[in-house]
Order: C-alpha cells, then sequence, then structure tokens
C-alpha cells in the first residue's frame, strides 16, 4: 500500500485506539499524523453504552484529539436508521448514556414499533431480557445496534451484545436488523462522511469478522492491528485474510510511507 492508493480511513476505536482505562501507544500520534497529511478519517465504534459526546469526551481524556463530528457510533446509525423509517415508539434494551441518542423517540413498554437492543452489562436481568421477548412476541420488530460476541476490556475479553441478540432470535423465531459493524451500510454510511469512494478508503480495526470481514463486504481496503481483541489463530480458523497486518495503530504512518 501507498499513500496515493489510499485516500481516508474509517478506524475503529476500542482495541485500536483505546483499550480498558487507556490508550494504546503510538494513538495519538498518528491521528495527528492523520491530520498533519490532510488525511480523512472517521472513527467508528459498535460501543452501545456511551452516546458520541460521551465517546468524545472519553477520547480528549485520552489525549486523542478529534471532532465531535468525526465519530460515527451504532446507536447514531440507528436513529438515523430510525428516521429516515419514520419510527416513533421504541423500547431501549441497552444501558449507559447512549439512550440519550434516542431522545426523540417515544421510549415504552407498551407498543413500541421496535426493540432496540445493545449491550447491557451488570444491568442485564432476566426479567428485563423476558420483557424484550414479550414485547417481540406482540409483534414489535428486533434491531440490534450491533451482534458482537466479545470486547477487549482492562480484565479479559468480555461477551458482548451478540449473545443477547441471538437469545432473542431464537426465543422469539425473529430475525434482528443488524445496524453496525458488520453491516454493509455502517461502512458505507461512513464513507459517505468521508466523502470518498469506498476503495480509496481503508478500515483499520481489530476484529476480524465486525472490522475485516465487514470492510470486505463494502468494497474498503481492510488493514488489521494486533492490538485489542486481536487473536492469530483466527486469522485461519475464520479464513479472513486482511490486506495487510500490523503490530498497532502506531504502525499505520510507516505502512503508508
Amino acid at each position: 500500500m501507498s499513500a496515493p492508493q489510499i485516500s481516508g480511513f474509517l478506524i475503529d476505536i476500542d482495541g485500536v485506539l483505546i483499550t480498558g482505562n487507556h490508550s494504546i501507544p503510538g494513538a495519538a500520534e498518528t491521528l495527528h499524523y492523520l491530520q498533519q497529511q490532510n488525511i480523512p478519517f472517521l472513527l467508528i465504534t459498535n460501543t452501545t453504552r456511551k452516546s458520541r459526546v460521551n465517546v468524545w469526551h472519553q477520547l480528549k481524556r485520552f489525549g486523542l484529539s478529534v471532532e465531535q463530528e468525526q465519530i460515527l457510533t451504532a446507536p447514531l446509525a440507528a436513529v438515523n436508521w430510525l428516521k429516515q423509517r419514520h419510527v416513533s415508539a421504541i423500547h431501549l434494551f441497552l444501558s449507559g448514556s447512549a439512550v440519550h441518542d434516542f431522545r426523540d423517540f417515544k421510549i415504552t413498554s407498551g407498543q413500541p414499533e421496535y426493540v432496540v437492543v445493545g449491550d447491557v452489562g451488570n444491568d442485564l436481568s432476566f426479567d428485563r431480557l423476558n420483557q424484550a421477548f414479550r414485547l417481540l412476541m406482540r409483534g414489535a420488530r428486533l434491531l440490534a445496534l450491533q451482534k458482537n460476541r466479545y470486547w477487549q476490556t482492562s480484565e479479559g475479553l468480555t461477551i458482548d451484545a451478540g449473545a443477547l441478540v441471538a437469545a432473542l432470535e431464537y426465543a422469539s423465531h425473529r430475525r434482528a436488523i443488524v445496524i453496525g459493524k458488520p453491516r454493509r451500510e455502517f461502512f458505507l454510511e461512513g464513507v459517505k462522511l468521508l466523502n470518498l469512494p469506498p476503495e480509496k478508503v481503508a478500515i483499520v480495526g481489530d476484529d476480524l469478522e465486525a472490522d475485516i470481514q465487514g470492510g470486505k463486504k463494502a468494497g474498503l481496503q481492510t488493514i488489521a492491528v494486533k492490538t485489542g481483541k486481536f487473536r492469530s489463530y483466527l486469522l485461519e480458523k475464520l479464513k479472513i485474510k486482511p490486506d495487510h497486518i500490523i503490530e498497532s495503530i502506531a504502525d499505520l504512518p510507516n505502512l503508508l510511507s
């Protein structure tokens, strides 16, 4: 890969720029390099517990300087998707500040049009899961902010929202509409914000399924980093081949040069 072949980046956040309560060494310097070289980039994330504002504040605390408009989250993409379809009433099965991104909707446990599912962390309970199941059985549709299997935290690999989505799909005989990565449209929404053709954009990620395979299906170039949830044995197991593999985000400038 050389600089003329790529014009912009979609960069995953968790596992690529930050892990747990610290930034990955070289992350700030790489973002600064891209800014200095006038290479456009968008930070994308499947996190469902934080609003875009909270993600932005978190990045600032870690010394990662970006504009709010340079962040695309799965909840924000879901808000846009729901508004495009003139949905008014939803039930939220998620926790954290991301609930504020849905403030323009009627949040109800009565007769929602969609059950919106994300990661609930320690707020998970049987009663809450069963309530979402009953709403689906009464006719609500299932909208998953993402369907990741797990993610990397400071304590180690941690189960993610995908398990909850799979449980609700199995129990209700309903197939979820997935909004975040690896959905092709999520990547293309990011590409559109960069105002670039997909083949001129590279996704940088630590998740071979959500980031790399999803990016390939959207027509992007793919760069895997060996940080976060990346595990080398999955390359062979999943039969996924990134265009490039680098040790960390710190090596991106060297790859370009």
